[in-house]
């Protein structure tokens, strides 16, 4: 039978589909996770990629902006706000953030929640791609990477030049989240035989608000400043070095009163300014050779100082007997991170035997000093008393670190076999604290051995299972910390240091498949996690002598968790793709509360259209509803239900154009339609009666220009 005219239109239409498909449209994606660079289809792990350039072009100008749409990784906080990642039900100083092969600084805050000083301690604009190796790393990166690690990968010279001898961009992104507006600028330029790279950043705004736009207003500035310096020696030998500033300022205007021994005070004037300063420099130098015991070293020399402060300004007031009294409270705080350290990386691929072997080893020695000082004034009728303090005794580590990794291939079969050595030792400065005179040291090491297996059943499909350890070893404040919260009505207590702590282990095991034909994706993982000697917050009971009920960090066993992941990929034709993701965690502690930082399902799916200078996108983000919920308290430390989650669904689109050569320009509007909602994630851990401040944004849009000279 003939078919009609629409008949033969549609069969046309799907048999260039067809052809479309079969051809390889999605790029190759290459990861360092394991320390040497392999294809993302054949990694025996899960390892999320962004890159940073299309997440600029979605108006992303904050870590909470970059990791969001990524299932089983989370960001709390946002402009303004401390933000931290969360990988696998992990949180906290538990995921460990490199950049350019050097720790990020710590965060900090109650009971790893990093509510104070968050991970956000540098510029997301300078990155050319972020990569989150989700799972015990410690193999590769050594204490820290206990649930897991992000990976930033600063612009080179060369990334930009290509082959020409000069590069020059300017970027400017506003974002109704906050309110913010950023201007970026990389130059970069080559004479004979050195390299250079300068990239500056400038942003100004206000702290992400909720949907109710009911948050304290808070100002925002920032500048970033970087410069890299290539030069080669000859075909071998390059040197390099790199200086950085990174510096945001916050302040408010609006607040509260603090708690006061002699009862209830009402606040008069309030101000807080805050600023996370980060300075880091360093000099290494790359050899490329064919030697019998290495191809290539990468070795460096580094120095990294992180400072957080917050000083509060308040002027309280009541009433006594119909006077008026007022008291002035000053009150000032640091959090300094200093380190230093030496790391030396090699790789070697030796061909043996019908074996292939990639071999990578190398060792880093640090050491690092921490510090949070405290100077406070407060002024009323009885004159000016001033103090300062030590709640967390300045602490010393010297850290040392070896290890050694090999990829075996014989036909179809992979085997990854690796094994690392980290020692640690933790010091205070003596005669620090009001409370302990006698602090002692605290020691720990640990092997760390990682092993996998990966079958290519063939050139598209594989499966593979994984296991890695984890390690952190103990952090100084909760091994040196002495913190009175005695002014808190009802059940005043305080935190006591704990020297016996042990350092924290994790085995990840892992069970997973990837496709890759070029035009369909479909990876899927599921995991469990098994964490021993846990450092968490326990309680000692109640001290007759001094009136105060006595908290200190110590380890228990018992902590899991344990999930699934998916995420399909489909290229239609050359123009059009799809994308979908899902995740979901769960877990429990050794007295069966669930984990504080587990995940209901969740995920997005969004459709993709690129056409010669016109792209666009569809998004559809969403969360089942959450009741997974750990026991929590108030304020006054009493027992009381934890906050729960609807489920919801929030609706984002895009469109860019390159509006001349060189020129784009991006809009983008999230949450069209305007959706009330609360993630869990900002609320876990947190009573009901508290969830008032959570929620997310309501409509909103970006905008994004970048022309490159």
């Amino acid at each position: 039978m003939k078919p009609h005219q629409w008949s033969a239109a549609t069969l046309s239409l799907l048999a260039s589909n067809f052809v479309y498909a079969e051809a390889d449209i999605f790029n190759e994606v290459v990861v360092t996770a394991n320390k040497y660079e392999e294809n993302l289809s054949q990694t025996a792990g899960s390892v999320a990629v962004i890159n940073t350039d299309d997440v600029r072009e979605e108006g992303a100008t904050e870590l909470y902006d970059v990791l969001t749409h990524e299932p089983g990784v989370n960001v709390t906080g946002g402009a303004g706000r401390p933000q931290n990642i969360t990988i696998r039900g992990m949180s906290g100083n538990r995921v460990e953030i490199i950049k350019d092969g050097i720790s990020t600084s710590d965060g900090f805050g109650a009971d790893d929640l990093n509510d104070s000083a968050g991970r956000n301690s540098f510029d997301i604009s300078t990155l050319k791609k972020i990569q989150v190796v989700k799972g015990a790393s410690s193999t590769s990166y050594g204490s820290g990477a206990i649930g897991g690690v992000v990976i930033l990968s600063s612009y080179t010279p060369e990334d930009l030049l290509g082959s020409k001898d000069f590069y020059s961009d300017i970027s400017t992104t506003y974002t109704g989240i906050s309110n913010k507006y950023r201007i970026s600028s990389n130059v970069a330029f080559r004479t004979e035989s050195t390299s250079s790279l300068f990239s500056v950043g400038y942003w100004s705004g206000n702290e992400s608000r909720n949907y109710q736009s009911d948050l304290y207003n808070r100002d925002v500035e920032g500048t970033s400043f970087e410069y890299t310096l290539h030069h080669y020696l000859s075909d071998q030998w390059l040197l390099k070095a790199k200086a950085e500033i990174y510096n945001e300022k916050m302040n408010t205007l609006e607040g509260s009163s603090s708690l006061q021994p002699d009862g209830i005070w009402s606040i008069g004037d309030y101000n807080e300014e805050t600023s996370t300063t980060t300075y880091l420099a360093w000099i290494g130098a790359e050899y490329d050779a064919d030697h019998i015991w290495m191809d290539s070293l990468d070795t460096k020399v580094y120095y990294r100082f992180s400072e957080y402060k917050e000083g509060t300004n308040r002027l309280m007031n009541r009433e006594n007997n119909g006077v008026t009294e007022l008291r002035r409270e000053i009150d000032n705080r640091e959090f300094n991170d200093q380190l230093f350290g030496f790391s030396m990386d090699f790789d070697k691929e030796i061909y043996s035997k019908g074996l292939t072997h990639t071999i990578v080893y190398g060792g880093v020695a640090e050491t690092s000093y921490h510090d949070r000082p405290v100077h406070d004034t407060t002024s009323d009728w009885n004159g000016t008393t001033s103090s300062n303090s030590a709640p967390f005794a300045p602490a010393r580590s010297y850290s040392l670190g070896v290890f050694l990794q090999d990829s075996i291939s014989m036909g179809a079969w992979t085997t990854m076999l690796g094994l690392r050595f980290d020692a640690h030792k933790l010091m205070a400065e003596k005669n620090t604290s009001a409370e302990f005179y006698d602090l002692k040291d605290n020691s720990s090491h640990e092997l760390s051995p990682s092993a996998s297996l990966t079958y290519q059943f063939t050139n598209e499909l594989n499966a593979y299972v994984s296991y890695k350890h984890g390690y952190r070893a103990p952090e100084y404040d909760k091994t040196y910390g002495y913190v009175s919260h005695e002014f808190v009505p009802i059940t005043p207590f305080v935190i006591l240091p704990n020297f016996n702590l042990e350092a924290e282990t994790s085995d990840s095991f892992e069970l997973g498949s990837k496709y890759d034909s070029g035009s369909l994706r479909i990876y899927t993982a599921i995991f469990y996690n098994k964490f021993e000697n846990f450092i968490s917050v326990v309680d000692q009971g109640f001290n007759s002598s001094t009136g105060l009920f006595e908290k200190k960090f110590d380890n228990f066993n018992g902590v899991e968790t344990y999930g699934a992941e998916l995420s399909i990929e489909y290229a239609f034709n050359s123009s059009w793709s799809a994308l979908g993701k899902a995740g979901w965690v769960d877990g429990e502690d050794g007295n069966g509360e669930y984990v504080r930082t587990i995940t209901p399902l969740e995920g997005n799916f969004t459709l993709n259209y690129t056409k010669d200078i016109f792209n666009s996108y569809a998004r559809v983000n969403w969360a089942g509803s959450m009741d997974r919920t750990p026991s929590c308290a108030t304020e006054l430390g009493l027992q009381t239900t934890c906050a729960t989650t609807s489920g919801w669904a929030t609706f984002d689109m895009g469109v860019g154009v390159e509006m001349v050569k060189d020129l784009s320009i991006n809009l983008n509007i999230l949450n069209l339609f305007d959706r009330e909602y609360t993630r869990y994630q900002d609320v876990a851990g947190v009573s009901s009666s508290q969830t008032h401040f959570s929620t997310q944004p309501g409509r909103y849009f970006t905008v994004n220009a970048r022309y490159a000279f």
